[in-house]
């Protein structure tokens, strides 16, 4: 049995106490008064004690396990700081929309935070990063501790329950307004761009991804979910070769890249920049990372020094970031930036999401406090919504204008701040119904018809 307690360090748990041996019966010895309860055959003993056994080392295993889990500090299901991060990232999008729709500055006096809402949408990056880096957790916590993960069946349906009902609500909606509108010239047009949103491939078709009526950003829900569709496969071999499986990944990103770059003049850019296989290098970076983080805590403790240097190394992460904004700012074609640095920011993100989750508790308290969780339990929600509730506001004069100018056009600055705050409490209103009256009772209501 010593091999069942190697995860204690030798020792035996506190709740394993040690049996003694009986002592042999005296032939002189009266022989023990006859029990009321007949005593049952040796072999059902033998055969009870070894399933006993057998039971009792499967769940010491089992705890080793969940104790190692839990040791030297590091959180290893859920990670709070994730949360943060996520949180942060989409608060980005969603500033980038609004500004592209109020023209609302931020610059106060010396303080100049253009380049942050102005370069938003790479923040898409670092949404589908950590999306690998969740997704892939469990799978290496099994790798690395043993502990086992879900299988594909329920992978799957806890995929659908997340994304499905939100997904399906927000395209209905979307589908019910454009037909009132009168947006669709013909009805080939209507399921020329429904049809695609239906089956999430709606990013590789032009008519429902650059002309759709049928909100703007749900293009990365459908890259989202042909990952989903693979994640299994690429699950299969990443467990056998990482790094063959890392590499591979990252090779059909940078190719397919380079490929778009360098026809770059002569292709619809806006269409291309977004394909999937471009962000096969950015996926594999989440989860590399989700596999480095759990593999660096196995037999060490979280300390004082480890916090302050990765601490350092995620706020000159930050700073990077900004130099690559800037960067993008001053290049040919910010669109071609995205194409041709892609794999270097996801690059900038990982070590910033590892090492923020390794980092100081100051620093791990900014990122994962209440305000953190509840954003980040109403982003996917918030992320669907708020660009389509902006771009309607302004269609339909709210605030109150007159004439066919919006305000932010000719410099309105009071309607500006009106229809910046007005955008800000509407999205949150709607994604916060959505999240906890539609989504949750909904996404329960799969996973307890569906999961095995």
């Amino acid at each position: 049995m010593s091999e069942v307690y190697e995860d204690f360090g030798g020792k035996r748990p506190k709740d394993e106490k040690k049996v003694k041996p009986k002592a042999k019966a005296n032939k002189k010895e009266k022989p023990p008064v006859k029990s009321a309860v007949k005593p049952e055959p040796e072999r059902e003993v033998r055969r009870d004690a070894v399933q006993h056994s057998s039971v009792h080392q499967s769940s010491v295993q089992h705890s080793s396990v969940r104790r190692n889990l839990a040791q030297g500090g590091y959180e290893l299901h859920h990670i709070g700081v994730l949360d943060g991060i996520r949180a942060v990232a989409i608060l980005i999008v969603v500033w980038f929309h609004f500004w592209q729709q109020s023209w609302i500055m931020p610059v106060a006096g010396p303080v100049n935070l253009d380049w942050l809402p102005r370069n938003g949408a790479i923040m898409v990056d670092m949404m589908i990063l950590l999306s690998g880096f969740c997704l892939f957790l469990p799978y290496a916590r099994e790798m690395v501790y043993g502990e086992r993960a879900a299988g594909t069946a329920d992978f799957y349906v806890k995929r659908v329950a997340r994304i499905a009902p939100s997904y399906y609500i927000a395209v209905a909606v979307a589908l019910v307004i454009a037909l009132i509108a009168g947006e669709y010239g013909n009805i080939g047009g209507m399921f020329g761009d429904l049809i695609p949103h239906i089956f999430f491939l709606h990013n590789w078709f032009p008519a429902a991804s650059q002309m759709t009526h049928l909100n703007g950003v749900l293009w990365t829900v459908g890259v989202e979910v042909q990952f989903y569709l693979l994640f299994p496969l690429i699950v299969k071999y990443f467990k056998k070769n990482p790094m063959i499986t890392y590499w591979a990944m990252v090779l059909v990103g940078l190719v397919s890249s380079w490929l778009i770059g360098h026809n770059f003049a002569v292709i619809d850019q806006s269409y291309w920049l977004n394909n999937t296989f471009t962000f096969a290098s950015v996926y594999a970076n989440g989860i590399l990372g989700a596999y480095v983080y759990v593999a660096m805590t196995k037999d060490r403790k979280r300390n004082r020094a480890e916090g302050i240097f990765f601490t350092a190394v995620a706020l000159a992460c930050i700073w990077l970031y900004k130099i690559l904004c800037q960067s993008r700012m001053n290049y040919i074609s910010e669109t071609k930036w995205q194409v041709d640095y892609r794999y270097l920011l996801s690059l900038v993100f990982l070590v910033f999401t590892v090492s923020t989750v390794l980092s100081a508790r100051w620093f791990r308290a900014v990122w994962d406090n209440a305000v953190m969780r509840f954003l980040a339990e109403i982003s996917f929600n918030l992320y669907i919504w708020h660009q389509y509730i902006s771009v309607k506001l302004k269609d339909f004069h709210i605030p109150r204008y007159e004439g066919d100018v919006p305000p932010n056009m000719v410099g309105d600055t009071a309607w500006q701040w009106q229809y910046f705050i007005v955008c800000i409490v509407l999205s949150l209103a709607v994604a916060t119904f959505m999240t906890y009256v539609v989504e949750r009772p909904l996404a329960k209501l799969i996973r307890k018809r569906f999961s095995q």
